[in-house]
């Protein structure tokens, strides 16, 4: 249905290979585009001193944490 979002469209925002002294003005940028949406900004240092950076927005963190493995309840597995 229109103005419903489709699971396949919600993707964080992920930037790679980014040398250390664009990080600010690239996190800038982002926040910027997303404004108020922004949730959580993870900066990653990969190989070469590239980093990436992902941006997520509070939908696409929420998201994320429903699709991963849930917490151990109580009693579960303890001996």
């Amino acid at each position: 249905m229109p103005g419903e979002a489709n699971v396949s469209e919600i993707i964080p925002e992920k930037i790679d290979g980014i040398p250390l002294y664009l990080i600010a003005t690239t996190i800038a940028g982002q926040i910027k585009k997303k404004r108020e949406s922004v949730f959580q900004i993870t900066v990653e240092r990969k190989f070469f001193h590239g980093y990436t950076i992902i941006v997520e927005t509070r939908d696409e963190y929420a998201l994320r944490v429903k699709q991963e493995a849930p917490a151990h309840t109580e009693g579960d597995g303890h001996g």
